[in-house]
């Protein structure tokens, strides 16, 4: 995914969610590059932080506003998840990192997000059935 030159969230998306489900490290750049406001946003941030936190990850230089991170996954653990953007993040686009990832969990997992569910720029929570 290096080197595509592709700046919204989405890639950051497929790629870190990739990156656990095929353990292999990945370096996204120029995160949203272009954008009002560059860089990872509160959603984007939670994401990757629950994606570590599933596959023991060691991440490098993920913070509010980064336009470039280092993804290193290990194995995906089951477990009991909660990721809180603290904002109206939309909710339904951490789930689109969050749930393939758990798909291939090493066991059971439970996951609970916090944040908005109808939100600009996302799908609705309606979107989705469980």
């Amino acid at each position: 995914w290096n080197g595509l030159n592709e700046g919204g969230g989405q890639i950051l998306r497929n790629a870190t969610t990739l990156s656990v489900i095929l353990n292999i490290p990945v370096r996204v750049q120029n995160i949203r590059a272009g954008r009002s406001q560059d860089g990872l946003r509160p959603q984007h941030l939670t994401s990757i932080q629950l994606l570590a936190e599933f596959a023991e990850a060691k991440v490098d230089n993920a913070n509010i506003g980064t336009t470039d991170i280092q993804f290193t996954p290990k194995t995906i653990k089951g477990g009991n998840y909660i990721g809180n953007t603290k904002t109206a993040g939309s909710i339904c686009l951490m789930m689109q990192t969050a749930i393939p990832c758990l798909l291939f969990a090493n066991g059971p997992s439970q996951l609970k997000l916090l944040g908005g569910t109808n939100t600009e720029f996302a799908p609705d929570i309606d979107y989705y059935e469980m």
